[in-house]
């Protein structure tokens, strides 16, 4: 299968908001990734905002690559921004040094940094309010590991985990955002947070999952990238609940996948294009996109979260959009 057929399939199940129209006018755009699609959380997310910018005339491409090659990494970013052929790069985890390196050498290229930020002239960066999104995320880890009523799978003991990739700022702030929110609903809660030591590991992410549940996790949450996949799986295995992250994966174990904390890459990327067509872009700023305005969202598997449940959240999230509450953050 081809590029134009996985974007034009990822197409149909964007959510349609309401965003900028762009006219076919060859605009052109390409993402030059540091991983492959599949992964059914960041990357598939992003192109999702990319096939929708083709669909409406924006010529779109994603550069997929090993991400175990970051030579091909920065080979591809240059290739691009030397090619003189696309009016905006996207690029995102992973690049920030390849980045740095690069836009100053093209101060005409337009670069969009999403995930991370990049103070350059020539460059918008992106971010995302995980720290809140993180922080609903914990709150019905907290509710589901203490409420054998609902979640039958729990043992009722108060004890989570956090499988997480690396130890980084930005895993730090989903770590701060989720037990923010656990402490809040449960104060006693037990928190394991364990690192895999990268972002590719399924293998590794799994059987540190089950070794969390053998230590009383009731509620594991992903926040691992691919190797997250590891962890869901882990969860479904040892019959208990798990909550995804980057895009809805609820799916993918729906028995046991209590709920998804998106980051909302497609849409952001989406409107970042029509941004720049309209000349409304702030390059050289960090835009961050939160719970306010929808740029990270918890979706819940309605199969398995009540509604009595969902509102004990929705709550917790008032709190925090309206400023009662401010969720710790890494940054």
């Amino acid at each position: 299968m081809n590029m134009k057929h996985i974007l034009s399939g990822l197409a149909i199940v964007a959510t349609l908001i309401s965003g900028p129209i762009f006219a076919q006018d060859n605009f052109s755009t390409v993402y030059v990734m540091s991983d492959n699609l599949g992964d059914m959380g960041f990357n598939d997310n992003a192109a999702i905002g990319f096939a929708r910018v083709e669909e409406e005339g924006v010529k779109a491409r994603l550069l997929q690559a090993s991400p175990t090659d970051p030579q091909l990494w920065r080979q591809n970013l240059e290739a691009v921004s030397n090619s003189g052929n696309w009016d905006v790069i996207f690029t995102g985890p992973n690049m920030h040094d390849n980045l740095a390196e690069v836009a100053p050498k093209n101060p005409d290229q337009m670069y969009v940094f999403f995930d991370d930020e990049l103070i350059e002239p020539n460059v918008l960066s992106i971010k995302y309010a995980q720290n809140e999104g993180s922080y609903l995320a914990g709150t019905l880890a907290a509710v589901a590991a203490k409420d054998t009523e609902n979640f039958p799978l729990s043992s009722g003991k108060s004890k989570i985990a956090i499988v997480a990739g690396m130890d980084l700022p930005i895993i730090q702030d989903f770590i701060l955002g989720f037990k923010q929110g656990a402490i809040t609903m449960v104060p006693d809660i037990e928190i394991q947070i364990i690192f895999i030591g990268n972002f590719n590991d399924a293998q590794k992410a799994y059987d540190l999952t089950r070794t969390a549940i053998e230590n009383g996790a009731n509620v594991v949450y992903n926040v691992a990238g691919p190797a997250g996949l590891g962890t869901l799986k882990a969860a479904a295995d040892s019959d208990k609940y798990a909550i995804g992250v980057d895009s809805n994966q609820n799916g993918i174990h729906p028995d046991n996948v209590l709920a998804s904390m998106v980051k909302q890459i497609g849409n952001s990327i989406y409107n970042s294009v029509g941004q720049i067509k309209a000349g409304e872009a702030e390059f050289g700023k960090v835009k961050v996109f939160g719970l306010e305005d929808k740029g990270v969202a918890l979706m819940y598997n309605d199969t398995i979260v009540p509604e009595q449940v969902k509102a004990q959240i929705e709550a917790a999230e008032e709190k925090v959009t309206s400023g009662e509450i401010k969720v710790d953050s890494a940054f």
